[in-house]
């Protein structure tokens, strides 16, 4: 079978969950038409460069669309399939009105955008509308964005298909290793994170979170894992609040699994979410987590069983919860025991990989 990816500037949670899915489907031809930033990872499949960039350029998503067109016409896949928004704006562009074209997937990999202003917004509904109704089948990461979706399109259109994660990866490497990898000591306590580094992680109340603990617990110290446009006004502000050498922003890295088998307990608090990888990744290192109380992350997470929910923005509740995780051992130990078992039975990447295989077969046959 001949697949044709059409892919956004990606980075992050969704890069991992584009790797998995290339490395689980090697006996596929997989064609990918993306940004030329991405041919390296694309490690030897059939690459063609698009300029997909982000943001709206009429004039270069035309060319961008044009171009989508042509490879399709060129190699004929049996199906295409756009990554993010933008992606597919692309590729419904170039093939709205392409004769007998193929099948259409669009994975939707976040919330889709929803303007402040009621006119700004009433424009957007049409184009998702619009754009929505153009694809064959949708994907969504997580029941919490197939919802909002339901809004454009018909349910029969839009499936749920979970992100995975190799659990076995994860949860075997030593504590006291990783530790000396960032020169702790065994006796501190570790909170750590892992996204990108962008306005709607939240890491801004991490370290408002960070700051407040560490009047409590003075040998507190927070690892942030990631990078992005954030990252120097993040350094600056963590400085400002005093929190010195308890934070360490680590950029993005290859070790993430013997990192978090250093940690004590996982964050996030997000504002927007479609399904983390980084949330799934703690549970299976057998980490408790708190998380940000999102439709999303309630699919993931058991609250009081393996970590707790809060209020997004809400920096004194975020540390209540860190607090509550860390003076209790024997309870934190229970809930990371109860994180790895749910990962390893729901949250594997076999069946994430096989559930979009049989998208693929099921549309190619119709």
């Amino acid at each position: 079978m001949r697949i044709m990816w059409v892919i956004r500037p990606v980075e992050g949670g969704m890069l991992s969950h584009l790797s998995q899915l290339l490395e689980g489907m090697a006996d596929q031809e997989i064609l990918i038409a993306a940004p030329g930033s991405l041919q390296k990872w694309a490690d030897g499949r059939q690459f063609f460069t698009v300029d997909i960039g982000d943001g709206l350029n009429l004039r270069a998503d035309l060319r961008a669309a044009c171009e989508v067109r042509r490879l399709v016409r060129q190699h004929r896949p049996h199906v295409v399939h756009s990554h993010g928004l933008k992606a597919a704006l692309v590729t419904g562009l170039g093939l709205s009105l392409y004769p007998k074209r193929p099948p259409l997937v669009f994975t939707v990999h976040n919330n889709l955008p929803s303007p402040e202003r009621s006119y700004h917004r009433a424009i957007y509904r049409l184009v998702h509308r619009r754009l929505l109704r153009s694809f064959d089948m949708v994907i969504t990461v997580s029941d919490a964005v197939r919802d909002q979706l339901l809004e454009y399109t018909s349910p029969s259109r839009v499936i749920t298909i979970r992100n995975g994660i190799p659990v076995e990866r994860f949860g075997r490497y030593p504590r006291t290793a990783a530790r000396a990898e960032l020169g702790l000591s065994e006796g501190c306590r570790v909170v750590g994170l892992v996204a990108r580094l962008i306005a709607g992680k939240g890491i801004n109340t991490a370290l408002e979170a960070a700051s407040l603990l560490t009047k409590i617990i003075p040998d507190l110290h927070i690892v942030i894992v990631g990078d992005g446009p954030e990252r120097a006004r993040l350094e600056s502000y963590a400085a400002a609040l005093g929190l010195g050498s308890s934070v360490h922003f680590l950029g993005w890295r290859e070790d993430v699994p013997a990192l978090m088998a250093g940690w004590d307990v996982f964050i996030l608090p997000s504002r927007s979410e479609g399904f983390s990888l980084s949330v799934l990744e703690a549970m299976a290192s057998g980490l408790p987590v708190v998380v940000s109380d999102l439709a999303c992350m309630r699919e993931a997470v058991v609250s009081g069983k393996g970590g707790y929910l809060t209020r997004p923005g809400d920096a004194p509740e975020l540390a209540a919860a860190i607090l509550n995780v860390l003076r209790d051992n024997h309870r934190a130990s229970q809930m990371g025991k109860f994180n790895r078992e749910r990962a390893a039975a729901l949250f594997g990447e076999d069946r994430m990989i096989q559930c979009t295989r049989a998208v693929y077969e099921g549309l190619s046959q119709s």
